[in-house]
């Protein structure tokens, strides 16, 4: 990648926080290690940021290789690689796409700009001979890009389930194994750096949505945008269906689910990220604290899981830097320009409605404690065709209104939405009822 005769390997590099730091400290630690994998060492060039008088790599790289121009950036000779950590979309993507119009091979942890934007980008990699490395978008240190790009290329891939946000599974760890309230859990998650001063994409789902889009897009060989994965998030959980739950088996997880569904002409891919319940036995349900996980399921391989820390700076930097390795030595882009794996050469996913899927559910109602009451609920979810797998009551005084749970057998979750429309209007229910999926992990 470095030009005949260069000593070394340019790179740029677009913006310098928590991640831009680990790859400049991983790149000044172990300059050796590389420079032997790669046959010539790698230098950082120049590096755009916003402010250069403030510059967060400053122990690892001199100053003077910060910059706020990014004309002054880009015409910076010898640097054939850029690598983007700023994140966000504005004025990010006009960085990226002006770095491969001039034939730059980029190397992004950005997930929402390839769930936005990913398609054009890819073609206009394509277009110039360039191409995109994006291991650190998706699940932080853990490779799991390279498992769906590469690793995995004999299998038709079914199913895709993940715990993709760290902030989320650390406030539910703490809400399950601690017992804490969602507000003091957040709390914490913020005190300790997890979690934002507004967390909102977070606890809401949309920042496991935009990963589940990419990881969706190359494990179903389709275009897959972020605004059509359903999301449903932890902040409006109750830790009452925590505890029972838990009294059933299972645990809580905010889940990034990815699958095919229906069949012939019908066939498409159901995306979604929402709390699920999971039974305590699986190993997804011992993924805790601030950990990842994606479950791959493939027709010849099976189960595959992967697992590691989902964020951060040094284990981000890690799938950064990997890719820039794997960038320089040129097999990476020698794929990219001769493989058909990239969302710009697939057509767009047909995607199911969250209303068809089937699953089964957890049902909590706060019900009249009061015969002939469970016979109402009953008719109501038997008229639907949805069938009972248990039902749990806790006592009270009589008269009073009391928790049920129900769980079902596989069920369209259409035909539970309008049962539950159904019993809110009994004069017997005090309240919506409670909806969670319980996710039967394929075997």
């Amino acid at each position: 990648m470095a030009k005949q005769g260069s000593p070394s390997i340019g790179v740029g590099m677009i913006g310098c926080g928590t991640v831009g730091t680990g790859v400049a400290t991983l790149l000044s630690q172990q300059a050796e290690l590389y420079a032997q994998r790669l046959g010539k060492p790698v230098e950082i060039r120049r590096v755009l940021v916003r402010d250069p008088a403030k510059p967060a790599a400053q122990a690892c790289l001199p100053p003077d290789r910060f910059t706020k121009d990014p004309d002054a950036f880009f015409n910076t000779d010898d640097m054939p690689i850029v690598i983007e950590v700023a994140g966000g979309i504005d004025p990010v993507a006009a960085y990226v796409r002006r770095a491969l119009t001039m034939g730059k091979h980029v190397i992004t942890a950005n997930k929402s700009l390839l769930a936005e934007q990913g398609p054009d980008l890819f073609a206009l990699a394509h277009q110039n001979n360039a191409s995109i490395a994006f291991e650190a978008s998706c699940g932080g240190g853990i490779p799991i890009i390279t498992a769906l790009q590469f690793g995995l290329m004999a299998n038709r891939i079914d199913a895709l389930y993940g715990i993709l946000n760290g902030t989320s599974n650390f406030i539910l760890t703490a809400m399950t194994q601690d017992g804490r309230p969602y507000a003091d859990a957040l709390r914490d998650a913020q005190a300790k750096g997890f979690a934002e001063a507004n967390p909102i994409m977070d606890v809401s789902g949309q920042d496991a949505g935009q990963k589940l889009a990419v990881l969706a897009s190359l494990a179903f060989g389709t275009r897959v945008s972020g605004d059509q994965v359903a999301c449903d998030g932890i902040d409006t959980l109750d830790s009452a269906d925590i505890r029972f739950g838990a009294e059933m088996g299972y645990d809580i997880k905010l889940l990034a689910i990815a699958q095919r569904s229906g069949s012939g002409a019908s066939q498409g891919i159901s995306l979604s990220v929402e709390p699920c319940f999971v039974h305590e036995d699986t190993p997804m349900a011992q993924v805790h604290g601030s950990f990842n996980a994606l479950s791959v399921y493939g027709h010849a391989v099976g189960h595959t899981m992967y697992y590691g820390p989902g964020a951060g700076g040094l284990p981000t930097a890690s799938a950064v830097v990997s890719d820039l390795l794997n960038t320089a030595s040129g097999w990476y882009p020698q794929a990219f320009a001769a493989m058909r794996l990239w969302a710009d050469q697939h057509q767009p996913a047909t995607v199911v409605g969250p209303d068809a899927m089937e699953s089964r559910f957890y049902l909590r109602l706060n019900a009249k404690d009061a015969p002939g009451v469970m016979a109402k609920i009953a008719k109501v979810l038997g008229d639907a065709g949805i069938s009972l797998s248990g039902l749990h009551q806790h006592e009270a005084a009589a008269g009073q209104f009391v928790p049920v749970v129900i769980t079902t057998h596989e069920a369209h979750r259409s035909a539970v939405r309008q049962s539950i429309d159904q019993i809110e209007n009994l004069d017997v229910i005090d309240g919506r009822p409670v909806c969670i999926r319980i996710a039967d992990l394929p075997g």
